[in-house]
């Protein structure tokens, strides 16, 4: 008897102890889970990780068209430098990258042709002399009736010719900067110099002592960067949302954001039929010029539209799959702050803030460390 109930109470010990058990594991869960829903941070790792607690704020977006581009100097803000008349590179007086002002001497020429020209405009000179001398003599006679009239239309078209003669050879001499009085008075030159028409950087520079130098060949590119421009290349379809005035923000090469600014002021009025693009100028801003290169490339972005908008800093977000998430602070204590993961709908993207398109309490959300939590 004794044993029986032995056997039978057993069983339903057993079966109580089970039931117990379980019950207590599924209490244990459920508050593993509501646990684990909270994101702790201890107020050391707070601070370790410059961690901070923001609020959403109302930031300015715009419409942007996306475009490239390259920078260039304006038609003004770039010279190319040639001289006028063949000769020999006699000295050298300037060098790639080199800064230099408006009439610094770049190099010496000289020549057969500049000695030649010389000689030419010294005799013309003489003769000029000696045929306004004719004609005034002879334009006396005719006007008291005393000289033939075929004469005096001889001895006149001689003297023009002379005098145009004359006028164009110093032009020339001129040209070439030099002081045509001193060449008349029998003071010749042995060179010329070449000089620069404005300020600026050298970017070419095709000289080489004793060389020959033909007439018309470049010989120095100068760039004055203060006058550097962008020339952008917009899509046929975005033309009709630009208009002068509006800013560009465009990153140079080796930048990672969009860091400098410019202002459109020109809007083309043809379509390239191969790119299907419309040419746009901008100016720059002077302070940003200094670390630009003339005909690098661009990839700029042109302020079209613009609206406010609830937004958070952009490092505030934690992107899981398709979806988005803050961390809102729940309640914080000596030791520790409790997050809580929250979804949000973002909008637009623009200079560092994300649009928040959901109406709901963000007054208190982790902005800063954000990524030292998703990382890990």
């Amino acid at each position: 008897m004794k044993l029986y109930t032995l056997f039978i109470i057993i069983p339903f010990a057993m079966m109580f102890l089970s039931t117990g058990c379980g019950k207590s594991s599924k209490i244990n869960e459920d508050a593993k889970v509501e646990t684990d829903q909270l994101v702790k941070i201890t107020i050391n790792q707070f601070k370790a990780d410059s961690m901070a607690i923001g609020t959403i704020t109302t930031q300015t977006f715009e419409d942007e068209v996306r475009c490239n581009g390259y920078i260039a100097a304006a038609a003004n803000g770039m010279a190319q430098i040639s001289t006028p008349i063949a000769g020999i590179v006699e000295s050298v007086n300037c060098s790639m990258g080199s800064y230099v002002k408006k009439g610094h001497t770049l190099c010496m020429i000289t020549g057969n042709e500049l000695m030649a020209m010389q000689q030419e405009f010294t005799e013309t000179s003489a003769r000029l002399k000696r045929s306004k001398s004719d004609y005034e003599r002879s334009k006396s006679l005719y006007d008291e009736k005393i000289g033939a009239g075929k004469d005096f239309i001889a001895t006149e078209s001689e003297y023009k010719a002379m005098n145009s003669k004359y006028l164009s050879l110093k032009l020339r001499l001129e040209l070439l900067r030099l002081n045509v009085a001193k060449i008349e008075a029998g003071d010749l030159y042995a060179s010329f110099s070449v000089i620069s028409p404005i300020n600026g950087y050298i970017t070419k520079q095709n000289l080489v002592l004793g060389q020959y130098i033909e007439q018309q060949k470049l010989l120095v590119e100068i760039v004055d960067i203060s006058q550097l421009q962008i020339q952008l290349s917009v899509f046929e379809k975005d033309i009709a949302k630009l208009k002068p005035g509006q800013t560009v923000i465009f990153s140079s090469p080796g930048e990672i954001s969009f860091n400098n600014k410019a202002t459109l002021i020109s809007i083309g009025k043809a379509v390239n039929p191969d790119t299907k693009t419309v040419t746009c100028i901008a100016t720059i801003k002077n302070s940003q010029q200094t670390n630009l290169i003339n005909q690098s490339f661009i990839e700029a972005l042109i302020a079209v539209n613009s609206s406010e908008a609830e937004a958070l800093p952009s490092e505030a977000l934690i992107k899981s799959g398709k979806d988005y998430y803050v961390l809102l602070l729940e309640k914080s204590d000596n030791e520790a702050y409790y997050l809580r993961r929250q979804k949000v709908n973002i909008g637009r993207i623009s200079k560092g803030f994300t649009e928040i398109s959901d109406s709901i309490d963000l007054t208190k959300v982790l902005v800063k460390g954000v990524y030292n939590l998703s990382a890990e």
